[in-house]
This record gives structure tokens, C-alpha cells and sequence, in this order.
């Protein structure tokens, strides 16, 4: 064996080329154990490959599962829900219209003309006794008078209003009867007040007795309240007097009126007597009309003297 200048054999052949040409050497014959080992690799690859395409199709294509649900735990059995028996169905509420329609009150025939019966210009109807023949029964209605006759016919008589507005109106009475004391009179704007204190009463020339009766009594009472009010007093004031005035005069003729009636049935005419007249005597001091007794009453105390 020759040795190169490196101190190696020439022609010595490298490891690598060794175990290539002993293995080439050994291998030229085929080996069993390899070809079976290879064999087996590619059946366990295609069987992987069958499996998974197998598993693919199962579980797209599967049925949806029918298991009943679990029931509950320990063995219990579910109780079963008892059926609900359906409601009725309500009936549908009317609308409106259907309602109006439903109450709508059928008309009522046309008025005929007859005894104890009159249709007011509003259409109201007025049923009354109906009066005998030639005479004639006054109706009042919602301020209204009415005159009608036993045939039906009938006529407006209620009076005119005497003044033309509310002050003056408020006035008539306090100023004819002494003891009723209107309360729109309190409150008013003094002014305003003033204003128709002062203002005229007008009597005309076609006005009746008692037309012309509470006209004056009206005048006389503004000239009253402006002599009250001359010193600072105000129509409030006034007023407030007024009332005070009417109480105390109710108490005086109430009071003298009972006992009057007592003295009477007890055979004390005399004493009778003399309470009407002690109560006229209070009634004068205080610039009030004198008691009026009912006219047997009168009588009673003048025959028992």
C-alpha cells in the first residue's frame, strides 16, 4: 500500500465510501424485513385516510338525535304539567260611534196643542193643572212667567227688569224689606261703587205704583249709604252694618211674635198686648218698621181686652 506525502494511503477508500460499498455489497440482494416494514406504513396511512373520510360523511349526514331528555336527578320522576284550559275570547268592546248609536233616544213626536201643557221657545215642555174655562193659571219657569189659558194658549207676563243693571237690582231689596243684605254688595271697587251711589234714579212717565214704589225706596237708600260713607266709612262697612241690623231686628220681632202666641193661649191677652207693643217701641229707636202680627192673631189681643 502505497503512502501519499501527508502520511495517508492513496488509494485508501474514505469512511463514508466504505460503509456505501459494504453496504452496496450486502444490499444487492433484496431485504424481506425492510418491503414488509413499508408495506405496513402505507396500509396504516390509507386506512387513517379511509377512517377520516368515513367519520366526515357520519357526522354531516347523521340523523338529529331522539334521546329523550334526562330526567331529573336521584330516580325522580318529572311531574307532568296539567293542561291549561283556554280562556274565552272576549267579546269586542264597541267604539264610540256604535255606543252613541246604541243610547241615542228615539225623537220625540212633535208637540200638539192642549190643555195644561205649553212648549217653551227652547222645545222644554211645561205640564200644569189646566185652569177652568174663562180663567186663567200663571206658570213660572227658570224666571219666566207664563199666563195660560184652559186651551192651551199662553203668554210671556214676566216683568221687565226695574233697573238696568246689578247694583241697583242688589239694592231693592235691602231697600224694600230691610233684612235681606245682598252679598255681591261686599268687595265692590269703591270708585265703582261711588260712581252708581251717584248716579240718578229715573222714574218714567208709563211706570206702574210699584215700579215707581221701589225706584224711590233705591234712591233713598243711596242717599243713605253716602251719608254713611261722608265720614270715612266705607260701603263694606256699610253693608256689615246692615246685616248686623238685620239680625238683631229678626231676633226683636221673632221673640215678641212667640211670645205674643204664647201669652194667648195661656188667657193672658193683656200681657200679650203689651209685648207687641214693647217690641214696637224697639223697633222705632232703631228706625225699624213696627211688628206686623198675623191679622187673627190681632184680632185675639182685641177681643180678650
Amino acid at each position: 500500500m502505497a503512502w501519499n506525502g501527508s502520511g495517508g494511503a492513496a488509494d485508501a477508500p474514505r469512511s463514508g465510501e466504505r460503509r456505501r460499498a459494504a453496504g452496496n455489497g450486502r444490499g444487492s440482494a433484496p431485504n424481506p424485513a425492510r418491503r414488509r416494514f413499508a408495506a405496513f406504513r402505507g396500509a396504516i396511512a390509507a386506512l387513517a385516510v379511509v377512517l377520516g373520510a368515513g367519520l366526515a360523511w357520519w357526522l354531516v349526514s347523521r340523523p338529529a338525535s331522539t334521546e329523550p331528555a334526562p330526567g331529573p336527578a336521584h330516580g325522580k320522576t318529572a311531574a307532568v304539567p296539567k293542561p291549561v284550559a283556554p280562556k274565552p275570547a272576549k267579546a269586542g268592546t264597541p267604539n264610540a260611534r256604535a255606543k252613541a248609536e246604541k243610547a241615542a233616544k228615539p225623537e220625540p213626536p212633535p208637540f200638539q196643542k192642549r190643555p195644561g201643557a205649553m212648549q217653551l221657545p227652547d222645545g222644554r215642555v211645561l205640564t200644569f193643572r189646566p185652569p177652568k174655562e174663562g180663567e186663567f193659571r200663571i206658570v213660572h219657569s227658570h224666571g219666566s212667567t207664563y199666563k195660560c189659558d184652559h186651551l192651551g194658549n199662553w203668554e210671556d207676563v214676566t216683568p221687565k227688569p226695574v233697573f238696568d243693571n246689578s247694583f241697583e237690582e242688589a239694592l231693592v231689596g235691602m231697600a224694600t224689606t230691610g233684612n235681606f243684605i245682598p252679598g255681591m254688595l261686599l268687595g265692590l271697587d269703591e270708585k265703582e261703587a261711588i260712581r252708581m251711589l251717584t248716579k240718578p234714579v229715573v222714574v218714567n212717565e208709563g211706570d206702574s205704583e210699584d215700579v215707581v214704589a221701589k225706584k224711590e225706596a233705591v234712591a233713598q237708600a243711596k242717599e243713605a249709604i253716602l251719608d254713611y260713607m261722608k265720614d270715612g266709612a266705607t260701603l263694606d262697612e256699610f253693608v256689615m252694618e246692615m246685616r248686623r241690623q238685620a239680625v238683631k231686628e229678626k231676633f226683636i220681632r221673632g221673640t215678641a211674635l212667640k211670645e205674643i202666641v204664647a201669652s194667648l193661649k195661656e188667657g193672658r191677652a193683656q200681657d200679650a198686648a203689651d209685648m207687641r207693643d214693647a217690641a214696637n217701641r224697639m223697633l222705632e229707636k232703631e228706625d225699624l218698621p213696627a211688628l206686623k202680627i198675623p191679622a187673627h192673631i190681632e184680632n185675639a189681643i182685641e177681643e180678650s181686652k
